[in-house]
């Protein structure tokens, strides 16, 4: 048998989120305030992290 390199290309969407607490007199406000100051820093452990694998193929990898 001969061996046949292969290249595997996987897609994904990821979806990161987090909850933040934000001193309001109503939601609408709240909103309005955290769209006006920054997210938490990209590592803060509060966000949480989704991957959802979208599409996945195989094809012959390209000879270099």
């Amino acid at each position: 048998m001969t061996a046949h390199n292969l290249r595997i290309i996987q897609v994904f969407r990821v979806e990161r989120a987090v909850i933040l607490p934000v001193e309001a007199p109503d939601e609408q406000s709240a909103i309005d305030r955290q769209s006006e100051g920054d997210a938490p820093a990209f590592d803060d452990s509060r966000w949480q992290t989704t991957w959802i694998l979208k599409n996945e193929q195989v094809e012959p990898a390209p000879n270099d």
